[in-house]
């Protein structure tokens, strides 16, 4: 051996073999014996702990026996006997010991120390020397009530934003009259009025403005006339203007008859006039002011020729919530009157509404369907229908006039209703149908709201025109 190593050292291959494999021992004893160690260190640590919370455990035990020891229970316990686990119950009533204190509290109650108990029985009790304290507090709840106040008062300053009301009364018969006033003839006449002196050229200029204002060659010349033979009177323009405007009100008034009241039931309304005119939309406002005069109202769809007008009154009916006697399209409109009629009856309904096809008062064939119409409602009740309305477009100007005329001669038209009153400049037609004519002017349309469809007035119109 000792000779292998002599060989290996002079070969080197002691350096090769068996110093690596020295360092490679020596480093493993290296890597391991620390991890021993600490093995060992945690396994100490780790029973230094337990043995501290085993002592802090026992010292607990220790002290919580001692807290305990008035009750006594712990001592007890070493006999097991049952009775010994009874008598520590009546141990602790004697555990008021720690109430004692307030017990002699009552015994001072006397003196003025208890009042700080009965402070809140004081709250209830009249004496004087707590009341006041005690208003305090409701006074802050008094100035709570100002603060609600001005929330009140925040919606209030809304609702009249919200509120038609200030729309409603733009809705009048002033208000239909605009476009009349400002850019019909009414504007040239106010212009003409403003002269001073009453010459042959302001006379020619009167007639020539009121014969485009729609009157109708007859009413005008009845004007034209009374101007000439009072010639002399007038000392202004504004003369003329009064005296123009106080014949045309007698014109109106003289006409004037407010809408019919309900005299029979059912009483039936015959609905007349052109195409375009506004017939259902105005028998659709109608029955809307039947019903809130607390009337039942039964809608006729005698409109059979054009297209969609018997759903339209359908949807009027709808939002009315009245019936609607109805028929397909292209049915005979004589036979839907005549149903209508029964239906009402049976009902028991207040008015009955017709509606009828409109029709060119030039077509002889249609209007003398209307006068079948007419016949039929006669058969079914007699004496009706109880009135015969036409309704007119005021856009139509004096073509209107003809309407009225033509209408007037097939059946026995009792009123108009002007439609469309605010979107038309030509609102003199009004004069001339009832200067002659002799119909009144029953309803005015001014708007397109439901509530739009006014009573006419002839002094509010007078006034309003010459404004």
């Amino acid at each position: 051996m000792q000779a292998w190593i002599e060989e290996s050292l002079k070969n080197g291959e002691l350096f090769f073999y068996i110093v690596p494999a020295v360092l490679l021992l020596l480093l493993l004893i290296v890597i391991f014996w620390p991890d021993k160690k600490k093995a060992k260190k945690e396994e100490t640590d780790e029973s230094e702990l337990d043995k501290l919370i085993k002592a802090d455990k026992k010292l607990k035990a220790e002290i919580e026996p001692v807290d305990e020891k008035p009750e006594e229970p712990p001592f007890k316990e070493v006999g097991s006997e049952i009775p010994l686990f009874e008598e520590p119950k009546p141990v602790e009533p004697e555990q008021p010991t720690e109430p004692k204190p307030v017990e002699t509290s009552p015994e001072t109650s006397p003196k003025p120390e208890q009042p700080t108990e009965p402070e809140p029985v004081v709250e209830t009790s009249p004496e004087t020397s707590l009341e006041p304290e005690q208003p305090t507090e409701p006074e802050p709840e008094k100035t709570e009530e100002p603060v609600a106040e001005p929330v009140e008062s925040e919606p209030v300053e809304t609702l009249p934003e919200t509120s038609p009301e200030p729309e409603t009364p733009a809705a009048t018969i002033k208000s239909g009259l605009e476009k009349t006033r400002k850019g019909g003839f009414m504007s040239r006449l106010i212009g003409l009025f403003r002269n001073s002196v009453v010459d042959d050229d302001l006379i020619e200029e009167l007639e020539e403005i009121l014969y485009t204002a729609d009157m109708g060659v007859a009413t005008v010349s009845w004007l034209m006339d009374l101007v000439n033979k009072n010639r002399s009177k007038f000392k202004s323009g504004d003369d003329v203007k009064l005296f123009l405007k106080e014949r045309i009100r007698e014109v109106l008034v003289q006409t004037y008859k407010p809408f019919p009241e309900i005299t029979e039931k059912p009483m039936i309304f015959l609905m007349v006039g052109v195409n375009g005119a506004g017939k259902t939309t105005t028998i659709g406002k109608l029955a809307h002011k039947f019903i809130a005069q607390g009337k039942v109202p039964v809608l006729a769809a005698g409109d059979t020729f054009r297209a969609a007008a018997v759903e339209q009154l359908k949807v009027w009916g709808e939002r009315n919530n009245c019936t609607v006697i109805s028929d397909k399209d292209g049915a005979d409109p004589a036979s839907v009157a005549f149903n209508a009629v029964n239906s009402a009856v049976s009902k028991g309904a207040d008015v009955l509404l017709v509606d009828t096809a409109g029709r060119l008062q030039n077509r002889v064939n249609l209007m003398e369907e209307l006068i079948k119409i007419n016949r039929v409602i006669g058969k079914a009740k007699p004496g009706a229908p109880h009135e015969t309305i036409i309704v007119i477009d005021a856009n139509n100007g004096q073509n209107a006039l003809t309407q009225a005329k033509q209408f007037s001669e097939a059946v026995k038209v009792t009123g108009i209703i002007i439609t469309k009153l605010d979107g038309s400049a030509k609102g003199g037609v009004i004069i001339g149908i009832s200067k002659e004519l002799g119909l009144p002017v029953y309803l005015v349309g001014v708007g397109e709201k439901i509530e739009d469809l006014r009573p006419f007035d002839p002094n509010e119109f007078v006034d309003a025109l010459f404004e």
